[in-house]
């Protein structure tokens, strides 16, 4: 069943949500990270940016793209403990 655009902007800024959380936990931790998860999330945070600019389109691509970013952040995070 498709979705109202109103539940795939729900969607799309809860996601949204996690993943500023993921991002800013990850950018505190950064400090005392390898060089290898700093290449990596050098890497990451331009397309973290890109994503956040792509939101408003509200569309299957956006909510594909944030949950992709969302999963990177994550690995990163882990990484990080």
């Amino acid at each position: 069943m498709k979705q109202t655009t109103t539940e795939l902007k729900e969607e799309i800024q809860k996601s949204l949500g996690l993943m500023r959380t993921l991002r800013d936990e990850v950018r505190v931790k950064l400090h005392l990270a390898g060089m290898d998860v700093k290449d990596e999330w050098n890497a990451l945070e331009p397309h973290v940016a890109e994503v956040e600019r792509a939101a408003a389109e509200l569309s299957e691509a956006t909510r594909t793209a944030v949950d992709g970013a969302v999963k990177q952040l994550s690995k990163i995070r882990a990484s990080l403990h």
